[in-house]
């Protein structure tokens, strides 16, 4: 088999240039209609559903009205519309010129009229001693008459005997005299009333455009389906580059999800007699792991959290997916840097309400479920701080202004629970790629210094027990001497290895940082409960009557904004700490999304067989 002629690329780089050209007209005439159409309000907006339509149906509906006549029409009122602004442009500017010269009541390019006295009309630059005018002004071969002044310089015209002309031609030139070119068969004044009545006429013209703009929802919607269209052929046409070409066969290679295997022999099925084609689907290799794509494939209630994911980093096709390690952590976090039933619940409704009545995309209405996810945590640790919009609850099982040593402490533990988390994904994967001494060094080691340490404390605080910390302190000093001890064994030099595995004790320091980034947990969840207080007490300083009115403005306002910073930080803190304290223990990324020939889906949403 070979690969497609250079003739034969050509041709389709060409096609795809043309579609391109095509389609980049579509975008603009729709973009130039759609700011000049009458805006619907958001709530229509998005409650209008979008329309479904399938390919078929899409063609159908392109084919039963003329793309190019629409296209044009729209680009043409563009055009003209481009025509009227500069002309208008250039009528303001003429506009301008004659409002400075209206006080001459003759024409300056008839001074031939005047039979006893030579005339000049023109400019003399401002000067900040008046020096030029002056001098003009003050010659007795002259007179002058001023008829503008303005800072930059001064409209004059010149009265002079013929006979003197060599001589006043030195004396304006001295001054910097500069003749005015005048391109106008009225006077100034006659002039600009004509310009004002070309303004006003350009004025009533653009109206008028604006108007038959503002009631094109029909042309609007065509150039949708347009966009749909010739971005969906865009895609076939390039989809032609990918085919290995024989004079009775063709062939397309790509990566395909396995899950979308069946649909794809369904398809053809359908479509081709089953003799005249054959399709093949290979497992992936283990030397195509660079360069094979991810999709990610999660349930309901995790794919929201994907996003989290991705912002990151996408993970290779050999690694796992962090997504469902890292979502009750999440929700565990954000929850309690909330930490207000109300705050929960107006996250709750809010969402509730905009996934059931309104009309939003995929990634929107992904995200609106990512949010309404959220509102449970922040609920039930809203009811564990006793906190309902800074009102205290008649139960408290902590309080955030006694039991703030306490909640830092269960910031900690659930900090050292997700960290050991962390690294006991990272033993597995070691384990699992056959790596155990990496296990050890990296992870497995630390395991056993944070259980021996966790039961000194129990010995020593908890549950005092000279056994429990004999018990930890022997733990953890064998995990530190296997890390040690892994480290020499992994490296083809045994002593520089066994100084590494010394250095790498030294990351303990690092592990006590990270456990210290979890007291945002407290800090957050503290400041947001004490701000809504603060923000009450405000409230119930104003008078009995002042509460009702000035007073229910102020709650909803000032809680509004603590509502806003709490969710921003909740968000930013919750991700950060799952970035850098969590995926660190294991986690590299790296991968690059499936980017499948695929329609746009900016307009309409696009059914496949089975939905028609």
């Amino acid at each position: 088999m070979q690969s497609l002629s250079p003739k034969e690329r050509e041709s389709i780089e060409q096609n795809i240039k043309k579609t391109e050209s095509y389609l980049e007209n579509v975008t603009e005439a729709l973009s130039f209609l759609q700011s000049y159409l009458k805006k619907e309000s958001l709530l229509k907006q998005y409650t209008t559903p979008r329309q479904s339509l399938s390919l078929e149906e899409l063609e159908k509906a392109v084919s039963e009205f003329s793309s190019d006549n629409v296209l044009n029409k729209v680009l043409g009122l563009k055009a003209e519309q481009k025509k009227l602004e500069d002309a208008k442009k250039h009528l303001y500017e003429q506009e301008d010129f004659l409002i400075l010269w209206k006080k001459l009541s003759f024409n300056p390019k008839e001074t031939a009229a005047f039979e006893h006295v030579a005339v000049k009309v023109g400019t003399i630059p401002q000067t900040l001693t008046n020096d030029y005018i002056t001098n003009v002004t003050s010659n007795p071969l002259i007179y002058t008459e001023e008829i503008f002044q303005n800072k930059e310089s001064y409209g004059a015209v010149i009265f002079y005997d013929p006979s003197q002309i060599k001589d006043v031609n030195a004396l304006l030139d001295s001054n910097h005299f500069q003749p005015l070119a005048y391109e106008y068969d009225l006077p100034p004044a006659e002039a600009l009333t004509d310009i004002q009545s070309r303004i006003q006429q350009n004025r009533e013209a653009h109206k008028q455009l604006l108007a038959d703009l503002s009631v094109m929802k029909t042309e609007e919607w065509q150039l949708m389906l347009l966009s749909e269209f010739y971005y969906a052929k865009l895609q076939r046409i390039k989809s032609q580059q990918l085919l290995v070409n024989e004079k009775h066969l063709f062939v397309i290679q790509g990566w395909l999800e396995e899950d979308k295997v069946k649909e794809i022999k369904q398809a053809l099925t359908e479509t081709v007699p089953e003799n005249e084609y054959a399709l093949t689907v290979d497992d992936a290799e283990e030397s195509d792991v660079s360069v094979i794509p991810t999709v990610l494939k999660n349930n309901k209630w995790v794919t929201p959290f994907e996003n989290i994911t991705s912002m990151y980093s996408l993970p290779k096709y050999d690694e796992i997916d962090p997504t469902p390690l890292l979502t009750p952590f999440y929700l565990l976090f954000f929850g309690m840097m909330i930490a207000d039933v109300g705050y929960g619940l107006l996250l709750l409704i809010g969402t509730l309400l905009a996934l059931k009545f309104l009309n939003f995309n995929k990634g929107m209405r992904n995200n609106l479920l990512f949010f309404h996810i959220l509102s449970y945590p922040a609920i039930l640790w809203g009811l564990v701080y006793g906190s309902f919009f800074g009102v205290q609850l008649p139960f408290v099982l902590l309080s955030t202004s006694n039991d703030a040593n306490t909640i830092l402490l269960i910031s900690v533990v659930f900090g050292i629970v997700q960290i050991m988390f962390g690294l006991g994904i990272k033993a597995y994967l070691s384990l699992r790629d056959k790596n155990p001494l990496g296990a050890i060094s990296d992870s497995i080691g630390w395991l056993g210094i944070f259980v021996g340490l966790i039961f000194i404390l129990f010995g020593q605080m908890l549950f005092p027990s000279q056994i429990l910390v004999t018990v930890g302190a022997a733990v953890a000093i064998t995990s530190a001497v296997a890390i040690v001890l892994a480290t020499a064994m992994a490296s083809d030099n045994k002593a520089l290895g066994a100084g590494a595995g010394l250095y790498n004790l030294y990351g303990i320091t690092g592990y006590i940082g990270d456990m210290v980034s979890y007291t945002r947990l407290m800090a957050l969840g503290v400041a947001g409960g004490s701000i809504a207080v603060a923000f009450n007490m405000i409230i119930d300083f104003l008078p009995v009557g002042a509460r009702f009115t000035i007073g229910a403005v102020l709650f909803v306002l000032l809680h509004s904004v603590n509502f806003g910073l709490s969710m921003l930080s909740a968000y930013v803190h919750g991700a950060r700490l799952v970035f850098v304290e969590f995926f660190g223990k294991f986690y590299e990324g790296g991968g690059k999304a499936l980017e499948p020939l695929k329609t746009e889906e900016k307009y309409i949403n696009l059914k496949n067989k089975k939905e028609a």
